[in-house]
């Protein structure tokens, strides 16, 4: 994770309540932050100084200067643009947040998984449904044998017969959702393996999990989007269009698309 904002993100369940109180600050307003007096921003997050000053080396920062200068430049949003221009601004910055989420082996290590999984189970709650069964929309059509579970009795039912070779991906922002843990938990102990989209580090879903991919945290768009956001979109294209390059997944896909016209 390259930027400050993606490294506060991947220690985010760790820190303190002063210190998310500093990264929640910092996520929500990255230029403001990188313009501050540090005497500004422990008013602003009613934290002391020193506390923003142990914030910054724990996200590799050696000092408050340093931390402002990597922030700096990150927002293209001007004083007085309009919403419109705003949410331009907000979808770049997201694009380019995930993409610095994204490393080449993890995304091959889910995709290896993908292949290699008798069947698919794709968890999801609330607006992390959403996320759910656009993937299995995808998969599907793909010839995947693939499931997407956003009932919480449901899911506990599912991963109650799972058994070895079968795959659970869950999308949790927090990764803490009560439900689908108990579920992955379960899934896990049948054998089956476990993938998480989720946009914070060092939570309980990350560590059951055998891989991850990065979404970006909620706080990044100011809550603008708050269904299936960008960058979880983005990850869900990315996987769409890897096993689209197979030409036989290509020959299934386009198969679906005239199965469906001639409804």
């Amino acid at each position: 994770m390259a930027s400050v904002l993606n490294e506060i993100q991947s220690i985010y369940a760790s820190l303190s309540d002063k210190e998310k109180n500093i990264a929640d600050y910092i996520l929500a307003n990255p230029e403001e932050t990188s313009r501050s007096h540090i005497q500004e921003l422990a008013e602003a997050t009613g934290v002391s100084v020193s506390t923003i000053t142990r914030f910054a080396k724990k996200v590799s920062c050696q000092n408050f200067v340093e931390m402002k200068v990597k922030l700096a430049g990150g927002s293209e949003v001007k004083e007085g643009d309009g919403n419109e221009q705003k949410l331009i601004a907000s979808y770049r910055e997201m694009l380019a947040d995930v993409q610095s989420l994204t490393d080449p082996k993890p995304f091959e290590t889910v995709v290896a998984h993908l292949i290699k999984a008798k069947r698919i189970f794709i968890y999801g709650l609330g607006s992390s449904g959403l996320a759910a069964q656009e993937l299995n929309y995808r998969l599907s059509r793909m010839g995947f044998v693939s499931e997407a579970v956003t009932d919480p009795h449901l899911m506990i039912i599912r991963s109650t017969l799972l058994e070895e070779g079968d795959l659970i991906v869950a999308f949790s922002r927090s990764g803490q959702t009560k439900d689908l843990l108990q579920s992955a938990r379960k899934g896990k102990e049948q054998g089956a393996k476990l993938i998480a989209f989720t946009a914070f580090g060092e939570t309980p879903l990350t560590e059951l999990a055998d891989a991850v991919l990065w979404t970006v945290h909620p706080l990044r768009s100011n809550f603008i989007l708050t269904g299936l956001d960008m960058s979880t979109l983005y990850l869900i294209d990315r996987i769409s269009l890897h096993f689209l390059a197979d030409q036989n997944r290509e020959k299934m896909y386009l198969k679906t698309i005239e199965a469906i016209k001639e409804r």
